[in-house]
């Protein structure tokens, strides 16, 4: 579904080619295939060993960075670490940045930020093994680039108390030049189902009216439990004023 028409006047061109695998059905975009399921070493990791299935969700303590080494993690954000019907989770999240030639103009090259998010679970066998990943690929060409996950806003739920976690991810794209608003990207993950939110940062400057702010959700999210809709309106409030971009998030905090 389009932005509404003053969205798409504020946003550069570049922003409107993002194309991501974690973007909701209403964008309309094809998700990226994702990698195949890859198990992790448990190498010799003192990690504790996992419930049963049947155990209710709780939330677990983070990795040390002993334990996160010897899984091949070292030096990554893992926000959310806990345990559900399934066994144990651990969501990663990075920020990767590469060049890439301009397929519109030859010669040229286009600067990418592409931030993942990646669910991996382990159950009775050792080792970790990729259950997801999601991504947001933001191409820029010769303009200001930022991009990054909102931590404050990214967890692990079971707000509907069936033993699954919900994954929540947010996180915030920019492309352009001067001051103009953020899209934010939020979604809710429940197993195979998600439910979102696409929009942008509402901006507020000194003596102008404010601009942007703006939001549209996926279709999904109406029929979607009332729980997901009331967390997914909470985490939309809590995000939705951003400071101006600066253009040196690293993508591995808060918003800049």
């Amino acid at each position: 579904m389009p932005l509404p028409h003053p969205l798409r006047m504020r946003l550069h061109p570049a922003c409107l080619s993002l194309t991501a695998a974690m973007l909701l059905a209403s964008c309309g975009a094809a998700p990226l295939p994702p990698p195949a399921p890859a198990t992790v070493p448990a190498g010799a990791a003192t990690v504790p060993a996992t419930a049963p299935a049947s155990a209710a969700f709780q939330t677990l303590p983070g990795l040390s960075a002993a334990q996160a080494q010897a899984l091949g993690l070292g030096g990554k954000r893992i926000p959310v670490r806990f345990r559900d019907r399934h066994g144990e989770g651990l969501l990663v999240v990075e920020r990767a940045d590469r060049e890439e030639a301009d397929p519109d103009t030859p010669g040229d090259t286009l600067a990418v930020a592409v931030l993942s998010a990646t669910l991996l679970e382990r159950t009775d066998a050792p080792g970790y093994r990729q259950r997801w990943q999601r991504q947001i690929r933001v191409p820029c060409p010769g303009l200001d680039l930022d991009a990054g996950w909102l931590l404050d806003q990214v967890g692990a739920t079971d707000l509907d108390g069936d033993g699954q976690a919900e994954i929540t991810l947010a996180s915030h794209t920019f492309c352009g030049g001067g001051v103009d608003p953020q899209a934010i990207h939020i979604t809710l993950i429940d197993g195979a189902r998600s439910y979102g939110i696409e929009g942008e940062s509402l901006v507020s400057l000194p003596g102008e009216e404010p601009f942007g702010g703006e939001r549209q959700d996926d279709p999904a999210l109406a029929a979607a439990p009332i729980a997901f809709r009331q967390h997914l309106d909470a985490v939309w409030d809590a995000v939705r004023v951003l400071p101006v971009p600066d253009g040196d998030n690293d993508g591995n905090g808060d918003a800049p």
